[in-house]
């Protein structure tokens, strides 16, 4: 069976924060939940570190030859086979073979969801095209107290296919499976209840094409207000996002010609806006101006005039660009028993 894996919360960990000597939960509360707070006189020299090398990631630029394909050819701009890969029909189908399991390991336990529903055309987004959440917790472990389910997962995709003979005709059907893991508390033995999914799946693709003259102007991209800030080599920065709003943005990177440049990888992720300011207006900051411009009380009171956030792309934005979200418009809630 053929597999892809995602992460579905990607945190855009860069190198610059791995680096810094700061644990796993410091530097995703820090960069990733705006809780500048948590920065202190302990920790204090790794996040100098961390937000100098993230102003030399800034400046750095991918050299290297890209590939391109024309706005034509490009299924997701176009919405090539959005909507007819898969629809209502196959919700039912998600529900009658969804099952939920513990699964246990060394380290952690987890509950994972398990279904397939029909595909009736090629993806065109198949990472994307369905998007599955928790919406309730019924869940009890052994002695009847609530399970702790962390609601970042990990989701595992694949497709098979099925043949059936009909009227002596043998018919072939494709199928996308998936695969939901959350991790739970230390509960062990059996866990009884159920767990509330929300599955939806992607309909539309609302976009927008700019270039440099729309730095600085707001603009209506699904129903949110967002303002292009500027586009610093392979980042755009968009204000208009709150911290904790799931709303998705991706930028699709054109050349001179209009041609979209591929990039195998984009994300985006949160920058305080008291860095990107002090970066834009000294791009060439020492480490020790850093610390004149931030010292330890402006550090923590970050998160008072919040983020902007950072549009990736493997390449430099140098011409138009196109920002685009996703729609899901078809929803059902499923409940899964253990």
């Amino acid at each position: 069976m053929k597999k892809m894996k995602l992460i579905t919360i990607i945190l855009l960990l860069h190198c610059c924060l791995m680096n810094a000597q700061l644990s796993f939960e410091d530097r995703i509360a820090i960069f990733f939940k705006a809780r500048s707070e948590k920065i202190n006189k302990e920790n204090l020299s790794a996040v100098y570190d961390a937000i100098y090398d993230m102003t030399l990631e800034f400046k750095s630029i991918n050299k290297a030859k890209y590939v391109t394909e024309s706005l034509k050819e490009n299924k997701i701009y176009n919405k090539t086979l959005l909507s007819t890969a898969l629809n209502e029909k196959g919700l039912l189908s998600f529900k009658q073979n969804a099952t939920l399991e513990l699964e246990t390991d060394s380290l952690q336990n987890f509950i994972v969801l398990k279904s397939s529903l029909p595909l009736y055309r090629e993806e065109a987004d198949a990472v994307n095209s369905v998007s599955i959440s928790i919406k309730e917790n019924k869940l009890l472990a052994k002695n009847k107290s609530k399970v702790s389910i962390n609601k970042n997962h990990i989701a595992n995709f694949g497709t098979f296919r099925d043949y059936t003979k009909v009227n002596e005709v043998e018919k072939e059907q494709t199928y996308k499976t998936i695969e939901i893991k959350n991790s739970i508390g230390s509960t062990t033995g059996p866990l009884t209840g159920s767990v509330v999914y929300e599955v939806k799946i992607l309909t539309a693709y609302p976009s927008i094409k700019l270039g440099k003259s729309d730095f600085g102007k707001s603009f209506l991209l699904n129903n949110k207000k967002i303002t292009v800030i500027n586009a610093t080599n392979n980042i755009i920065i968009v204000d208009g996002i709150q911290m904790d709003e799931n709303f998705d943005i991706t930028a699709i990177n054109l050349d001179k010609k209009e041609n979209v440049i591929k990039s195998p990888s984009t994300g985006r992720y949160p920058i305080y806006k008291d860095l990107y300011d002090i970066y834009t207006k000294n791009p060439n900051l020492t480490k020790e101006q850093l610390k004149e411009e931030l010292p330890l009380e402006k550090l923590q009171k970050m998160k008072v005039n919040g983020c902007y956030y950072a549009i990736v792309n493997d390449f430099p934005f140098k011409n138009n660009f196109i920002l685009f979200s996703r729609v899901y418009g078809i929803s059902k809630d499923i409940e899964v028993k253990m």
